[in-house]
């Protein structure tokens, strides 16, 4: 029963489309999860590919700038993104921290071997999930698990209720 619930907790490479541009040589795609993408610990993976044979760049240096303006101020983050981090090693990864909802604009700056190129584009953030409705399947097992157990225990008298009695 927990493997069923352990793909919704864990964050992991890959995820939702969020960007695929050509940059220069390379052609650069951005995933992110949680899906939808919310406030909160978000991970977005950069897959970096050739242009001219799709084959993945293993070796560049990939930067990841989030921006998010509002009338009242700005803010900024930026993360290396590593295969370090990843645990698909055909991507760079990084986890960041999304502090409010809205557009934020994406800019990923790969480097390798004297090449640049810079890819942007906009992420949705959505408001954070309500705790109950985030947390609703560790409530639902508990209850769930009791009664397996009552419909065990009725089954196994209802089995001896029907077994016939030796006779002696």
């Amino acid at each position: 029963m927990a493997l069923l619930f352990a793909p919704a907790v864990l964050l992991a490479d890959g995820g939702t489309l969020q960007l695929r541009k050509p940059a220069g040589p390379w052609i650069v795609t951005v995933f992110s999860t949680p899906v939808p993408l919310r406030v909160g610990v978000a991970d977005l993976s950069v897959m970096v590919q050739r242009a001219n044979d799709r084959d993945s760049v293993l070796d560049a240096q990939v930067k990841l700038h989030l921006t998010r303006s509002s009338a009242s101020n700005v803010v900024e983050i930026v993360a290396p993104a590593t295969r370090a981090q990843a645990s698909n090693k055909l991507l760079y990864a990084a986890r960041v921290t999304l502090l409010s909802s809205g557009m934020w604009r994406l800019e990923v700056d790969v480097a390798r071997q004297g090449s640049a190129a810079l890819v942007s584009g906009d992420l949705n953030v959505l408001p954070p999930q309500p705790p109950m409705k985030a947390r609703w399947p560790y409530f639902v097992m508990v209850p769930l698990f009791v009664l397996l157990f009552a419909v065990n225990q009725w089954l196994k008298k209802s089995r001896r209720l029907r077994r016939p009695r030796a006779r002696p």
